[in-house]
């Protein structure tokens, strides 16, 4: 597990870090901190991997706090302001995130650790032998991540589609979401895919195995960015 530390002294933002960080397998919030200077204490004596850190703060800046630190964790940026972000590399940040931050950035910020930490195989989002359990009424599917090809919301319903079967749940696309790991990606309100079944990407839509899928305008820089 990689374990970090969340701060801001915005307490929406700091929840919304939080919020990404537990849909992650491979990552472990250790503490959030919205003073910056009880962050610093805390840092001394407790090690961790990975720190999210707001820059704008009272009492102690992102930079000022990163100086405090005797041991330095790897740093993601979280700034509403993109001006900081040459400064973020020159003290060897692994990214700068502008908020409002997607989940689909947030993802991708916290890929770039598998060549910085050594991630353990049997937790790694490359494990495409993970099974899962998804409920259906009173049954209960075991199915291979590798075999979903996308999931779509449907009213208080979600719809596992696999290369076998369409499995119907009760529930959000934001819950749906919690039950998968990294190589998948929201591109719509209503579609959630498995980026390992993509064929062909355009401007408006995507193909997976000879479904089309909508790509929503909210989404659609992330999503052509991931994919370029």
């Amino acid at each position: 597990m990689i374990k970090c530390v969340a701060i801001d002294d915005e307490k929406k933002a700091l929840e919304v870090i939080s919020l990404y960080i537990g849909r992650i397998d491979q990552l472990e919030l250790v503490a959030t901190f919205i003073d910056p200077i009880k962050a610093s204490s805390f840092l001394q004596t407790t090690p961790v991997d990975l720190l999210f850190l707001d820059i704008n703060m009272q009492g102690l800046n992102g930079f000022e706090l990163l100086e405090t630190l005797t041991q330095k964790p790897k740093v993601i940026f979280t700034s509403a302001y993109s001006e900081y972000a040459v400064n973020s590399y020159q003290v060897d940040a692994l990214d700068y995130l502008v908020k409002p931050i997607e989940f689909t950035r947030f993802l991708k910020a916290v890929n770039k650790l598998k060549s910085e930490i050594s991630i353990p195989k049997e937790v790694s989002a490359d494990n495409v032998d993970e099974i899962i359990s998804i409920k259906s009424g009173t049954a209960i599917h075991r199915v291979k991540l590798n075999d979903i090809w996308f999931v779509e919301a449907d009213g208080n319903y979600c719809k596992y589609v696999t290369k076998s079967e369409v499995i119907l749940v009760l529930g959000t696309l934001k819950e749906t979401m919690s039950k998968l790991d990294d190589t998948f990606m929201q591109v719509h309100r209503s579609f959630v895919v498995a980026i390992r079944h993509i064929e062909k990407v355009e401007v408006h839509q995507l193909h997976i195995h000879g479904k089309t899928i909508p790509i929503s305008s909210s989404y659609r820089k992330v999503v052509l960015n991931e994919l370029s």
